[in-house]
């Protein structure tokens, strides 16, 4: 294929708006902590912590971690948090570097019925600052005031940015048992679900449980995906994703590089295309496009189409 076929085949790919998936990889390029430095700030503050260990996911999943859960989550809450923050003042001095952002919301949104949805892993606030900048009405269950309260009729199928944050958010808190927005602790508790093979233990309890059926329905649902920065690590969406796209849903995964545990997830995948960055050369991108198991095309193209605000040139 010569390039314009390749961008034809992935804007025919995507011309349904995609239900967008969005990971930490999506991220790491503001400021945001990788799992590999989440793991680092946690071995600093957790005596108890494996320090050898190289999968952070499988070692917060272990037993002998239960009883610190609290203290975990407050470590992986003050990181990201400075992060998230020096993020929203790049945003505000640099609004062109969230790009990227603006021009993918804008091509999921604007078709009729003016309805776009996201599941995310993250627990930053990324997205909603830039839609805030932008004026994009969005809900991620919660009310836009403070102390709100969560409630899934939030979620509506038009004239709405629907954010399923399945893992929690940076400014939800339990306040006397009851899970609520703010902007500040105030010394309540964060209720995000850590990283862990067991984090769905406690999915059952609000707003998780209702989040997860928010998120099944707009998987299934979905004419096609597009996946910003997400590993197919995750054992509740990875395999939602993996059903449909076996089934001929169209998907498009954007990073800086697929993971083998990706490709594994997407090997049976109809309809698939990997935009990552050329291994050599960063300023260069390979796509791939596969089809019923077979490599259409495996080309690398100048210009750094694995980061989003270049890749929504293709599609824009």
């Amino acid at each position: 294929m010569d390039i314009n076929e390749i961008y034809s085949t992935i804007q025919n790919y995507l011309k349904e708006p995609p239900l967008v998936i969005w990971g930490s990889g999506a991220t790491i390029g503001f400021g945001l902590p990788s799992m590999s430095s989440l793991k680092d700030e946690i071995a600093k503050d957790l005596p108890t912590f494996d320090k050898t260990c190289s999968d952070l996911e499988s070692e917060l999943g272990k037993d002998k971690y239960e009883s610190n859960l609290p203290q975990i989550r407050k470590i992986i809450r003050n990181v990201i948090c400075s992060a998230d923050i020096k993020a929203k003042e790049r945003l505000l001095k640099c609004v062109e570097d969230f790009e990227g952002i603006r021009l993918l919301t804008s091509f999921c949104y604007d078709p009729h019925p003016k309805v776009m949805n996201v599941v995310s892993t993250n627990y930053d606030r990324i997205l909603e600052y830039v839609w805030g900048y932008y004026g994009f009405y969005y809900t991620d269950g919660f009310g836009q005031q403070e102390l709100s309260e969560f409630d899934e009729n939030r979620f509506q199928g038009k004239n709405i940015i629907n954010l399923m944050k399945v893992h929690g958010s940076l400014d939800w808190f339990d306040v006397d048992h009851e899970v609520r927005k703010l902007s500040n602790d105030f010394g309540y508790d964060p209720v995000m679900i850590p990283p862990g093979k067991n984090k769905y233990r406690t999915t059952h309890n609000s707003p998780y449980r209702e989040l997860m059926q928010k998120s099944d329905e707009a998987i299934k649902k979905a004419s096609s995906f597009l996946v910003v920065g997400f590993g197919f690590n995750d054992e509740h969406i990875t395999p939602l994703v993996s059903k449909k796209t076996k089934a001929g849903t169209p998907i498009v995964v954007v990073t800086m590089k697929v993971t083998s545990t990706t490709e594994q997830q997407l090997e049976n995948a109809k309809k698939v295309i990997f935009v990552e960055a050329d291994s050599a050369d960063l300023n260069k991108t390979r796509i791939r496009i596969i089809e019923n198991g077979i490599v259409i095309s495996d080309s690398v193209e100048e210009g750094e189409f694995w980061k989003l605000n270049k890749f929504m040139d293709i599609v824009g």
